[in-house]
């Protein structure tokens, strides 16, 4: 997929760009992932420009890897799965092409920046994708400026994990009873940082130690004010000072103050 290695303390293997991890694999798993249970649904990685996310496109044509493209008119998305059957989702964001939501007799519908109706799950035209990849060779490892964009989990119920994931100082996009869904946003334009569904089943459990899963998952907030108040429902860890507990999924959260905010603190 182009993620290259990068150095790590401990056991697993830390991929990303050339600058930052993205993901950490870790070792002890005996099966794959264990479907009906509560967790991780997928995990989006974002591409900087659309040239970029076209040649991921290009290159995962060239390996043959299969994937599903799809236009969500505030993104750009090819779908595909992992070895062990983790959902990953390569993403360009595109929110200046989004109007609004708009409710259609009952069902979900889209407008885009002029008027006109969209599903938000309309197969991308894979030609005309290929055609901005820019000529730059796909063979080439992820940019630099590739990042975690958003993560998707399973959830047992909508309401109580949306309250919970307010406490972190997340907001309320979209919540969908008839489709099971709901997102929530972080500031800025795009508004889907974080969703949950019940796709595993209302009440769904973490899935089994033996499968795969996502273990855990760090943020990182430079909000002062935020990060106080997420203290409320989580644990504070006396030697880094970041937070930590387990999300509505059966998954480790850690939270900390970014570097930047932090050196400010110990000034102030």
């Amino acid at each position: 997929m182009g993620f290259v290695r990068r150095p790590q303390q401990g056991p697993g293997l830390a991929l990303g760009t050339h600058d930052r991890t993205l993901v950490v694999l870790t070792p002890g798993a005996t099966g794959p992932v264990a479907r009906g249970h509560a967790g991780m649904y997928h995990v989006a990685f974002g591409m900087p420009s659309q040239a970029e996310f076209s040649r991921r496109m290009l290159r995962f044509i060239a390996l043959g890897l299969p994937f599903s493209p799809v236009d969500h008119l505030m993104s750009k998305a090819l779908y595909l799965s992992d070895p062990d059957g983790h959902g990953i989702e390569i993403a360009w964001e595109t929110p200046e092409r989004f109007g609004s939501f708009g409710n259609d007799g009952g069902g979900f519908t889209m407008f885009d920046a002029q008027g006109r109706v969209h599903s938000g799950r309309e197969r991308l035209d894979v030609a005309a994708e290929l055609a901005l990849a820019d000529g730059v060779d796909p063979a080439l490892p992820l940019h630099r400026d590739a990042t975690v964009a958003h993560l998707h989990l399973h959830v047992p119920a909508l309401e109580p994990s949306l309250a919970w994931f307010e406490g972190l100082g997340f907001a309320r996009n979209l919540l969908l009873d008839h489709v099971g869904m709901a997102d929530m946003g972080a500031g800025g334009a795009y508004t889907h940082r974080l969703a949950m569904n019940l796709w595993a089943g209302p009440g769904a459990r973490p899935a089994p130690a033996t499968s795969a899963r996502l273990l855990s998952y760090r943020l990182e907030t430079s909000d002062t004010a935020t990060f106080s108040s997420a203290a409320a429902q989580l644990t504070e860890e006396p030697t880094t000072g970041a937070l930590t507990g387990t999300d509505p999924a059966g998954v480790t959260l850690n939270l900390s103050l970014s570097a930047t905010q932090s050196r400010k603190e110990v000034a102030a």
